[in-house]
């Protein structure tokens, strides 16, 4: 699954789930925007132990592509379309957008403010309209044009808060949407539902509640960052050049086995 000479531009790719699609997409050999608010990533407890390296610098160090950050907060459609252009101009062009950036909000319909909701819904799912909307132009140019979008299992079921299963829900039919726009020019656009995944997320949960989460994935472990990357290397690549529309949970079972 080579993608040589192919540029892939990642939103949320400094830390968590986007810093291990990058690495999976770099070992595959392409080139990599990091689309982030931050260049280091977070800390967090269930983080690598490399979480000082920022990611361009680490793919470059492991994989020997060119990479470059590009400091983005997705709130503002201006960073949206600095990044695609970024990609564009320091590469040549544009071959795969993987939507990943999210965010979240613990707590119900009474806890929750509006302010927190609408601060969900721009993160994660407006700002994957505006990436489409500046990366598609650029993609239909390639011969390899590819979205790919990061859900949840949450789009399936409730305990990620309103805004978060709502937001997540939105991706996947908004990835139907996107890939009937585009079929015709040859691009394809897929969703992820990856399930619990160490990241720095999972630290505003406490132990029991991880430890619960654990226990619901029928395949033994939770996931690791890479595992969800390995799915979007796929998308990315030309074995999947005749899906499209689809979207894969990547969970070890999670959402089989009843939360």
């Amino acid at each position: 699954m080579s993608l040589a000479e192919r540029t892939a531009l990642i939103t949320g790719a400094s830390s968590g789930i986007g810093r291990g699609i990058a690495r999976e997409l770099a070992a595959a050999g392409a080139n990599i925007v990091v689309a982030d608010i931050r260049e280091s990533p977070k800390q967090g407890e269930y983080y690598q132990t490399d979480v000082h390296v920022p990611t361009a610098d680490l793919v470059e160090q492991e994989f020997g592509v060119d990479a470059t950050f590009v400091e983005t907060n997705v709130k503002n459609e201006s960073d949206i379309e600095l990044a695609v252009q970024t990609a564009v101009e320091e590469f040549g062009g544009l071959d795969v957008l993987v939507n990943n950036v999210g965010t979240q909000v613990l707590g119900g319909t009474q806890e929750i403010t509006a302010e927190d909701w609408h601060h969900v819904v721009d993160v994660n799912l407006t700002s994957y309209f505006l990436a489409a909307k500046y990366a598609i132009p650029h993609l239909v140019e390639s011969e390899h044009g590819r979205i790919v979008n990061i859900s949840s299992v949450n789009a399936y079921m409730g305990g990620g808060g309103p805004p978060y299963s709502a937001t997540k829900a939105g991706i996947v039919n908004l990835t139907r949407d996107l890939a009937l726009e585009v079929a015709e020019a040859g691009v394809t656009v897929n969703a992820v539902l990856p399930g619990v995944v160490k990241t720095p997320m999972q630290d505003q949960n406490d132990e029991q509640t991880r430890q619960r989460q654990a226990e619901k994935t029928p395949l033994p472990r939770v996931g690791d960052p890479e595992d969800v990357g390995k799915v979007v290397r796929f998308f990315a690549s030309e074995e999947a050049e005749w899906v499209t529309g689809a979207e894969l949970l990547v969970d070890g079972g999670y959402s089989i086995g009843g939360y």
